[in-house]
C-alpha cells in the first residue's frame, strides 16, 4: 500500500514538480535553446534572404538528420509574452498549439527551441540567448514564432494523477486480502 502511494504521488509530483507560473496559471518548465545564428547559412548554405524555405533549411541542419516541416500559416506575429512570476529573466507565451519545436525571430537573429514540458507554452530563459534578440532589456522584441514540425499529443495531468489513484487502490485491496 504504502509503495503504491508512494508511487502515486510520485507521478503526480512529476508532472508539477517543474512548472513555472504566469499570473498563476502553470506554463512548464525552461525548453531547450537547440540552436540560435544570425547567419542562416552557419551550418551550410541555405540560401539567400530569410524565407521560410531558407529558414526551414537551417532547422533541419540543426536537427539532423531529422526533417520537419515548417508551415508558414502556423507563423504567429506580435507575440505577447510575459516574464514569469518572480523572475527577471525567464519569459513565457502561449503557443497556437501543441508542438515540440518552436522558432523565433528578431530581425535578424534566430532561435529553434525544443518544448520539454507543457507543449501549449513556450519558457525562455533569457540569459541563456544572444543579445540580439534583445530579451528582456531592449524592448522585449521578438518579431515571430513559429511552431516546428506536427503537433504533440500529451497526457494530462488528471490523467496521470487518476493512474495513481488506481495503482493505489489495487495496493489496498491486495493488502486488505492478506490481513
Amino acid at each position: 500500500m504504502l509503495a503504491s502511494l508512494v508511487f502515486a504521488v510520485s507521478l503526480f509530483a512529476a508532472g508539477t514538480a517543474s512548472a513555472n507560473f504566469i499570473g498563476g496559471v502553470a506554463v512548464g518548465s525552461v525548453d531547450t535553446l537547440l540552436g540560435e545564428t544570425s547567419d542562416l547559412n552557419s551550418l551550410g548554405a541555405c540560401g539567400s534572404g530569410n524565407s521560410p524555405a531558407v529558414e526551414l533549411c537551417w532547422i533541419n541542419k540543426v536537427l539532423a538528420p531529422t526533417t520537419t516541416t515548417y508551415n508558414e500559416g502556423d507563423k504567429v506575429e506580435d507575440v505577447a509574452y510575459q516574464l514569469l512570476d518572480g523572475s527577471s529573466s525567464l519569459i513565457g507565451f502561449a503557443l497556437a498549439g501543441q508542438t515540440e519545436y518552436f522558432f523565433i525571430k528578431n530581425a535578424n537573429w534566430y532561435g529553434l527551441f525544443q518544448n520539454n514540458d507543457s507543449f501549449d507554452w513556450a519558457v525562455i530563459d533569457t540569459d541563456q540567448i544572444a543579445s540580439g534578440f534583445n530579451l528582456p532589456t531592449d524592448g522585449y522584441t521578438i518579431s515571430h514564432i513559429a511552431p516546428i514540425g506536427g503537433s504533440v499529443d500529451v497526457p494530462e495531468p488528471g490523467s496521470l494523477a487518476l493512474l495513481g489513484l488506481g495503482l493505489a487502490a489495487v495496493g489496498f485491496c491486495r493488502r486488505l486480502r492478506r490481513s
